[in-house]
């Protein structure tokens, strides 16, 4: 839990981490570019896409050997989904729409080791570099004293209950995501449309009261601009495929331009 640790204390001091999530490309690749970019972290998601779980493995590998954190969103506070990702290595595991108590005590209890948790206990696995600890209870107690479990607050629901919702130990992050939330709230697509960055204030004010780190999730450079402003401490920026997507178009449109079939 190295680069959860750094990652910590990165934000702690009060600069700003940003990363993306990976989707649709495979490639380990992705983690060199991203380091090199002066990315602080990956997210894998596999809520909106199905990865093989050796490929997120593959992906974590990667992010260690370049020194970001990785982390994996899953599907919901589902305990094999989790477990697994942890297991695999990840050091920071994002849930998607919670919207109760209940939710982020399922999400505290499926990874976070006891006596915080119920996590299983397995070391040959990649977490532990298939390695089991010379002091298992010190290597847990460090586990989740490092560990990075983010909730994400996308419905209409959570934000009504954020207040209750930062205050439930075990729970590190809060993340919104502005997509889901942007619908939720009536204005679908319009990730920083006025109600919807009245929520990210209201969750900056809780997480700063009780002690969480405030993420949300951003569609542009100048978008993350406005929420580290607002006191959003990480964000995620679009997507990998997207950013494949940007620069294809961007070298198409050169190329015709170079080879005069636009003016």
């Amino acid at each position: 839990m190295e680069l959860a640790k750094r990652f910590r204390e990165y934000i702690s001091g009060g600069d700003f981490a940003y990363g993306t999530f990976v989707v649709e490309i495979r490639s380990p690749a992705v983690a060199q570019f991203l380091a090199k970019a002066g990315f602080n972290f990956l997210l894998v998601d596999n809520e909106h896409g199905y990865w093989d779980p050796s490929d997120i493995t593959r992906q974590i590998d990667a992010a260690k050997r370049w020194e970001i954190c990785p982390m994996v969103r899953v599907s919901g506070p589902e305990r094999g989904e989790i477990m697994r990702a942890l297991d695999a290595g990840a050091e920071a595991v994002m849930i998607p729409m919670v919207s109760s108590i209940k939710d982020l005590e399922l999400c505290v209890e499926y990874s976070k080791y006891p006596p915080l948790g119920q996590r299983g206990v397995h070391f040959a696995l990649p977490h532990s570099n298939f390695l089991s600890p010379s002091d298992a209870g010190t290597y847990m107690e460090e586990s989740n004293k490092n560990l990075i479990t983010v909730v994400q607050i996308e419905n209409f629901e959570a934000v009504e209950s954020l207040d209750k919702l930062a205050a439930v130990p075990g729970i590190d992050a809060l993340y919104i995501g502005p997509g889901d939330l942007s619908v939720a709230l009536g204005v679908p697509g319009k990730a920083d449309h006025p109600k919807v960055m009245s929520a990210v204030k209201k969750l900056v004010e809780v997480c700063r009261k009780n002690g969480k780190i405030a993420g949300c999730h951003s569609t542009s450079p100048s978008m993350m601009g406005e929420l580290r402003k607002c006191g959003i401490q990480f964000s995620a920026l679009g997507a990998t495929i997207r950013m494949l997507q940007s620069g294809i178009n961007e070298a198409g449109h050169e190329v015709r331009r170079q080879l005069n079939l636009i003016n």
